[in-house]
């Protein structure tokens, strides 16, 4: 148990929020950090019917791309005027990001062969499905976010794997961000954890609007790839977890904090 309260601010879209959200909060604070949540990202989804179409035609693909729970909150839109859509879809191999976006997958759309949970990024699932399709099978269907990194399309691309992407939903600002961070930092955090690229994209605008000095924040990565982008917003990485867990969130503050604690020490 930690000798002072800290608060850790953790960083998320309106959607995100309950995606584990209890468990995060509950590990935190057993470690003695009391949490905030900021919303940080809202999401508009986009190209429903089109979408819809593609799901109808189950028979030309070869399965599903689900990087992020939004993409299948997106399919569940799709087919909510048809749930018989989701039929043909069940026993086809269904490649998700992650436990939330694969128990997501399972409960909401009732997919039963989804594969790829261990994965902890788009570059780890797109290695998984390069052992798993045979090249020159029907295409996969991908719905995305409209600022979707290339990681997925390149690397099956390039290993002869076909993918039909559709973007799904848009990735905006929080409409209360500004002032939902601005009293988030009159209570001083210690330390704020970005999910995602969006993220970081977001509040760095809005310190930058406010002069707020970044170099203040103990910012702590998400993944590599959100890792990349807090460097190149100039912030100072102090850890990284190596996937969106937790238990791997919880490691990475405690190793970092200890790490800080005997370089004071010395």
């Amino acid at each position: 148990m930690l000798g002072n309260n800290k608060i850790v601010v953790l960083c998320k879209g309106l959607s995100e929020m309950s995606d584990k959200q209890e468990m995060y909060i509950k590990i935190l604070e057993s470690a003695g950090y009391t949490c905030e949540c900021l919303q940080t990202l809202r999401f508009e989804f986009v190209n429903i019917s089109e979408l819809r179409a593609c799901l109808s035609t189950a028979d030309k693909y070869s399965g599903l791309i689900l990087t992020s729970p939004r993409a299948v909150e997106a399919i569940s839109l799709a087919v909510k005027e048809d749930a018989n859509i989701l039929y043909h879809w069940q026993q086809t191999p269904a490649y998700c990001v992650g436990p939330a976006t694969d128990s997501l997958a399972r409960n909401r759309l009732n997919l039963q062969r989804c594969i790829g949970s261990q994965s902890g990024n788009s570059k780890q699932l797109a290695e998984k499905i390069i052992l798993d399709i045979k090249k020159d099978s029907k295409p996969l269907l991908y719905p995305c976010s409209e600022i979707a990194r290339e990681t997925v399309a390149c690397i099956l691309n390039d290993n002869g794997v076909t993918i039909q992407k559709i973007v799904a939903y848009r990735t905006l600002a929080s409409e209360l961000l500004e002032q939902d961070l601005s009293n988030v930092l009159r209570k001083s955090p210690s330390i704020f954890v970005f999910f995602s690229p969006s993220t970081v994209e977001h509040i760095t605008t809005q310190l930058e609007r406010n002069s707020y000095n970044i170099k203040d924040i103990k910012a702590v990565a998400i993944g590599p790839v959100t890792k990349h982008a807090l460097i190149n917003s100039g912030f100072n990485v102090y850890t990284t977890a190596d996937k969106p867990e937790p238990e791997a969130l919880m490691h990475a503050i405690t190793t970092a904090e200890c790490m800080e604690n005997l370089i004071e020490s010395i």
